[in-house]
């Protein structure tokens, strides 16, 4: 009996042990995904990417954007953006790599999970605000940053090629967490050596759990007004505001219902060592 229970703790410890010695550091992790990206840049010094916004907010005209190579501090590769549309929220493995110190800081590992298909290290950041800066750019005038405050947040790295899968952000609002807002990084495809995501989708939820039922009966009220306003006009007035509103009226009123809100960034080119214009 002795033996029996003898080998059983010593089995218990080598596992222990082992899960110990093969737990990832997040600093490692992180640095491996930059390293990553790094690597892949070899045949690329710029970059045009043009991209649609669907959802809450949705783009007239393709955007486009346009990156060069820069070599960071720590010697890591990185694309830079020079110009970019204000209206399309966005975060790249530069903001990683420009606030690595900042996110190894308060991170810590959380373990594996699977996000569609593919295995990923769990990074759990106590203080995501950098990055949420970057990636709600264009959010300006909804409730997510008029009210909201990103407290910490969850990074969803590919165990196998090092590529974002998914940003996860806890929201609190007027300081009671209230929501949370996911970016998911689908439809990888190689460009030119550089795995980049042809799809982001952004998912909000929890927004109107901020407002009071009378606020949500004036807020549909309004919205209802906006609608007569569009039905009672004629000519090119109505066409005017058809054209400029009548589509942000249904995703508001989407909103009002579901509760929170979505959107699609789509890239549909993605062209590498193009001329920048001045």
């Amino acid at each position: 009996m002795k033996k029996l229970f003898l080998s059983f703790m010593l089995t218990a410890l080598i596992s222990t042990l082992s899960v110990a010695l093969f737990a990832q550091s997040p600093a490692d992790i992180l640095e491996r995904m930059i390293s990553e990206h790094s690597n892949s840049l070899s045949n690329v010094e710029t970059m045009m990417v043009i991209t649609t916004m669907e959802g809450l907010i949705e783009t007239d005209e393709p955007d486009t954007t346009y990156y060069r190579k820069v070599t960071m501090d720590n010697g890591m590769l990185s694309m830079q953006p020079v110009t970019s549309a204000s209206d399309v929220p966005s975060t790249n493995v530069h903001d990683f790599n420009t606030n690595f110190d900042a996110l190894v800081e308060n991170a810590s590992y959380e373990g594996t999970e699977t996000i569609d298909g593919y295995s990923t290290h769990v990074l759990l950041i106590e203080d995501i605000s950098s990055l949420y800066r970057g990636a709600t750019s264009g959010l300006e005038d909804t409730p997510v940053t008029q009210e909201g405050e990103a407290m910490r947040g969850r990074l969803y790295i590919d165990s196998n090629n090092y590529v974002l899968r998914r940003m996860s952000f806890e929201m609190q609002f007027s300081e009671e967490y209230t929501g949370s807002y996911d970016i998911n990084f689908k439809d990888y495809r190689d460009v030119n050596g550089m795995p980049y995501s042809f799809l982001a989708e952004m998912v909000i939820d929890g927004i109107s759990e901020q407002f009071s039922a009378e606020d949500l009966a004036q807020a549909r009220q309004g919205l209802q007004e906006a609608r007569e306003q569009i039905d009672n006009a004629s000519g090119m007035q109505r066409r005017i505001l058809e054209r400029t509103l009548r589509g942000t009226i249904d995703r508001l009123e989407t909103m009002l219902e579901e509760g929170g809100m979505s959107m699609r960034l789509i890239t549909h080119t993605v062209e590498t060592n193009v001329t920048i214009p001045d």
